[in-house]
């Protein structure tokens, strides 16, 4: 009787193929905790690294280099979106990982700082240029003037003339 409830308990053929391929998935996917510890390390500053390339970017655009940086424009794009996606799979890999159980993965929390930054910095910057005109107004928005530099600037800029004469309110 009970060697008819365990042949009962015998998965088919099929069946069987695919749970032995499932543990031989889990057993790759719990082997590679470490690539996926690395890729988090690794992710960590990219929020840091694309800011720095926008900022060489404001300067390069107050150097007159508009029309070479609009060219760069698909290709950064395209490297800032697939570092997002690498983030977002990273932390949701990274998670699945250490709720099987697996230790050596760095918290992946931390990633999400780093995607709330690159989300920040898609809506401020990318998701307005467009043009090499958007480029441009975007760079002006940004560019670092230290109160060193407006101290030395303002004494001899007046504003218009037409700005006093303004009853409403600009902003």
């Amino acid at each position: 009787m009970s060697e008819n409830l365990l042949l009962e308990l015998e998965p088919t053929p099929a069946v069987a193929v695919s749970l032995e391929n499932i543990e031989n998935l889990e057993l790759a996917v719990r082997s590679r905790g470490g690539e996926v510890g690395l890729a988090v390390k690794g992710m960590k500053g990219s929020v840091v690294a694309f800011e720095k390339i926008w900022r060489r970017i404001v300067m390069a655009v107050a150097r007159g280099e508009t029309t070479k940086w609009h060219a760069e424009r698909l290709s950064l794009l395209s490297a800032f979106e697939k570092r997002l996606r690498l983030l977002k799979d990273t932390h949701t890999l990274a998670t699945w990982l250490i709720h099987l159980g697996i230790v050596d993965v760095p918290d992946p929390e931390a990633l999400l700082a780093e995607i709330v930054g690159m989300k920040r910095l898609k809506a401020g910057v990318f998701d307005h240029w467009q043009t090499a005109d958007d480029l441009e107004d975007l760079a002006a928005r940004d560019y670092p003037l230290t109160a060193a530099d407006l101290d030395a600037i303002g004494p001899h800029r007046q504003p218009p003339a037409s700005w006093y004469a303004e009853e409403g309110k600009p902003f």
